[in-house]
């Protein structure tokens, strides 16, 4: 088992810009060498730990990013920094998105809220040749369409894949549709048998996506998800982030479904 990275290393902020209320995009100068879907711990003095999902291009020499919603007192106190400002980060950590799988399928990557974070970096990377690709379906949603992080990134995309954006609740502007992220699945042309999904989101929200796509013939075994949310240390110490027989910062946090789902209620 390889040694884990446990030094902190810091960062200076480059540009912060806030991308929906209380929901902050920093870039970091620097070259952070992770894979779409992998974690870090970002540190502040006195304040402790979080995690967070690098969401830039993973190949990007000159800087990362990183986006924070402040919903915490630790989150809270990061999100109070400003360009100039340096943050502690240790990482990566973790096995991302098995992008390995991806060449002759049909992806389809769902993020619920926040969910969009840990998808963003994979986005990039399939779309930097700047080509259309119907192939890749990406199905965003989100409690309101003020709360729609990478909103105007979602709204260009759809000239290059094809995208469902959904709001509980929306105003006349949201150039998505109004109602929940399941909506769409019950309608998306896409062929089951070659398709490989990505879900990232609020737990709660996977069991309704999974079984909208389990009736339109997508099997467990072609589904992976993110559990980054139930972490806390990064480095299976504290156990908070137990799931049945796993680690979600040791053997995650991308799960294949019919792996993780057993074990959720243990």
């Amino acid at each position: 088992m390889p040694m884990l990275n446990l030094s902190y290393k810091e960062y200076r902020i480059l540009d912060k810009e806030e991308i929906a209320p209380e929901s902050f995009l920093f870039r970091l100068e620097g070259h952070l060498d992770f894979k779409p879907g992998q974690f870090i711990e970002a540190a502040l003095d006195h304040f402790g730990t979080i995690t967070l999902a690098p969401c830039s291009h993973h190949k990007n020499i000159d800087f990362f990013e990183l986006c924070i919603r402040a919903n915490g007192n630790r989150s809270a106190a990061i999100s109070n920094l400003l360009v100039g400002d340096s943050l502690k980060i240790r990482g990566p950590y973790g096995n991302g998105w098995p992008i390995d799988q991806i060449k002759n399928r049909e992806l389809i990557l769902v993020g619920g809220g926040m969910g969009m974070v840990p998808i963003r970096s994979l986005l990039h990377d399939l779309t930097i040749k700047r080509s259309k690709n119907k192939k890749i379906h990406l199905i965003a949603g989100a409690k309101t369409s003020h709360h729609f992080v990478f909103y105007d990134e979602i709204e260009k995309l759809q000239d290059l894949i094809d995208v469902e954006a959904y709001a509980e609740r929306s105003d006349r502007h949201f150039f998505g549709k109004k109602g929940l992220i399941t909506e769409p699945i019950r309608t998306l042309e896409f062929n089951a048998k070659k398709a490989l999904v990505f879900i990232c989101g609020p737990e709660i929200m996977y069991q309704y996506v999974i079984s909208e796509l389990n009736k339109r013939g997508v099997l467990d075994d072609q589904i992976y998800v993110s559990m980054e949310r139930r972490m806390e240390c990064g480095i299976g110490v504290c156990q908070h982030c137990n799931c049945g027989k796993h680690l979600v910062c040791k053997d995650g946090p991308v799960f294949r479904w019919d792996h993780i789902q057993p074990e959720l209620n243990k």
